[in-house]
This record gives structure tokens, sequence and C-alpha cells, in this order.
């Protein structure tokens, strides 16, 4: 009779072994998918917020920050290219968290992230596009 009861608590610690594996192997895809999903989201975000910091700097651009002044006047959408130099994309890369910022009239041949604005440049009075693009 004991050899029954011993042979019968081999199969259930056997059944449980086995039935073990399985919950585990769910649990690990489990946590893998979270953590695509978890990866997938930060991606998203970051993307979005350089997004919105780069419409930030071009709105910023196009309607104070390097636009022609007459005195107290400012003309919006009027650009000054004189001021795109590289202290004022400096600045604005500093001020904005950016690792790279370049404003420009010219397409970058390499670039990450642009936008661009359509504006007024020079005194010729010409329509550009104002080039925004970071890292």
């Amino acid at each position: 009779m004991r050899t029954k009861q011993s042979r019968h608590k081999g199969f259930a610690s056997l059944d449980a072994l086995a039935s073990l594996i399985p919950i585990l192997l769910m649990l690990l895809i489990l946590w893998q998918v979270c953590f695509s999903f978890v990866e997938g989201s930060r991606t998203t975000m970051e993307r979005q917020q350089m997004f919105n910091k780069l419409v930030s700097i071009a709105d910023y651009t196009v309607k104070s920050g390097a636009v022609m002044r007459a005195g107290s006047l400012r003309y919006p959408n009027w650009l000054d290219e004189g001021l795109l130099s590289g202290d004022y994309s400096e600045s604005l890369k500093e001020e904005a968290g950016l690792e790279e910022l370049y404003i420009g009239m010219e397409e970058p041949p390499d670039r990450s992230m642009c936008i661009y604005r359509l504006v007024v440049g020079g005194p010729d009075k010409t329509i550009k596009k104002l080039f925004v693009c970071g890292g």
C-alpha cells in the first residue's frame, strides 16, 4: 500500500512541474510584450517632444526671433538672414536642451527631423523656406 501512495505523490509533483513550465513561458512572453509596448511608447513620446520643440523654435524665429525690425516695429515672417548665425541657433539649442539644431534657408543634406516654414527673406523679399532641424 505504501508503494501506491509514493507512486501517486511522484505523479502529482510531475504534473505540477509539467503545468508550471507553460505558466512560466506565458509569463515570460507577457513580460516581453509589455516591455516592447513600453519601449515603443517611449520612442513615440521622445519623437513627439522633439517635434514640439522644433515647432516652438520655428514659430519663435518666424514671429519675433530673427524678423526684420524697423525701430520698435517687427515684421513677422520677413526674416533678417543675418540673424540666423551660429550664435542664434546655439542659444536656442541650449535653451531647448537639444544635441543638434540647424536653422537656415538651405535644406541640410543630413537631417534627422526637420520642419519648415515659408518666409519672406532678405531685402529683396523673396519667398523662401526656413528649415529648422534637430536631433
